[in-house]
């Protein structure tokens, strides 16, 4: 398990589990809490050839495009390595501006960290 705090509040704990990670962000997801999302998300990617990667946001605050940016970073780091990613917790607010981006459709979203592990095979 690691640890990372941006200094405004936002944070995240990595727990690593034997087929995946699960970031667990907590705060607001903005311009200045961004590049700790991503950071992250590189350290969990670089873990493994073919990487599976939950990303929970129930505790996250307020998304700006900055934080939106690095959802899509990471989805696209992910699919280049031909592994999973999963979204959990989306709040309404985040869903709609997903959807609006036009970008929703591309993210398997569930609802807890118990149902994304059902994604991945020899999980449950």
């Amino acid at each position: 398990m690691s640890r990372g705090e941006d200094g405004a509040g936002f944070h995240i704990r990595a727990d690593r589990h034997r087929h995946f990670t699960t970031l667990y962000a907590a705060g607001a997801l903005d311009y200045g809490s961004a590049p700790l999302l991503k950071e992250q998300a590189d350290i969990a990617l670089r873990a493994t050839d073919h990487p599976r990667l939950v990303i929970d946001l129930t505790e996250v605050t307020f998304c700006d495009s900055t934080g939106y940016g690095v959802l899509m970073y990471a989805l696209t780091r992910v699919r280049r390595l031909t592994g999973s990613l999963v979204l959990v917790g989306l709040s309404a607010a985040m869903r709609n501006r997903l959807s609006r981006l036009g970008v929703a459709e591309l993210f398997d979203t569930r609802r807890t960290v118990e149902e994304a592990k059902k994604v991945f095979p020899g999980t449950t």
